[in-house]
């Protein structure tokens, strides 16, 4: 089986740092031009891999690009709600202090726990992870599959089909508009490929968080949450 995992592009949830989960969120400009290049290169690469299936989240920042490339090659989109964002519960559409100003003891509760807290009205990031790998059980073995998605949902596909620890999905830059390709037959998972569309070439005026703020913004993000698990198990 060929897994050909694609991410949304920027939305307006992006840019502004929000906790959209199933939160439902607008391209901006850059992220309409964004979607064009990513549905002709998709478009071009099932010239080469032949898409059996096409899967998509039904949140509509990744179903339209699905849409797209469904009309484009003459495929039917299937849409499965597995395949939506984590669903951050209170937090939904929150930026990390609203959060905090919203529910400060939920808020030190998750991030003391990420893994396994159930946000209220949400879900724990375990119970992801497992709905991620019943999807997975459930595909075709000698199939190519595309599956458009949420950063989430391919670090979800990415820790079950490596069998990597849940944690380990940090170290994956999922960027918006990539395309990440695992082989996986007989139970064993390969990552062969993860490319992004020249973006930055094509689409002038590019303001999109560089890679080394990306990198910055989840060790702090990680530094609070050890913090914060530490600070919990003395008292």
């Amino acid at each position: 089986m060929k897994l050909v995992l694609v991410r949304h592009v920027e939305t307006w949830g992006n840019v502004e740092h929000r906790l959209n989960g199933h939160t439902e969120s607008e391209y901006t400009d850059r992220g309409k031009a964004m979607k064009e290049i990513l549905v002709k290169e998709l478009i071009d690469l099932n010239e080469k891999l032949s898409f059996n299936k096409i899967f998509a989240s039904p949140t509509s920042r990744a179903f339209k690009i699905a849409r797209d490339v469904g009309a484009g090659i003459e495929k039917e989109v299937t849409v499965d709600p597995r395949l939506r964002e984590y669903n951050f519960g209170i937090f939904e559409g929150k930026t990390r202090d609203e959060c905090i100003e919203i529910s400060p003891e939920a808020w030190e509760l998750w991030m003391a726990d990420y893994l396994d807290y159930k946000v209220p009205k949400g879900q724990s990031q375990r119970d992801y992870h497992t709905l991620c790998a019943e999807f997975i059980t459930e595909l075709e073995p000698e199939e190519t599959v595309l599956l458009v998605a949420h950063g989430g949902t391919i670090h979800g596909f990415l820790t079950n089909l490596l069998e990597l620890p849940i944690d380990s999905k940090w170290h994956f830059d999922i960027k918006l508009g990539s395309v990440t390709v695992i082989d996986y037959n007989h139970g064993f998972g390969m990552l062969s490929g993860m490319t992004t569309p020249p973006y930055d070439e094509l689409i002038p005026d590019n303001e999109s968080l560089t890679d080394a703020n990306k990198s910055v913004i989840r060790a702090e993000a990680r530094t609070e949450a050890q913090a914060k698990a530490a600070k919990r198990r003395k008292t």
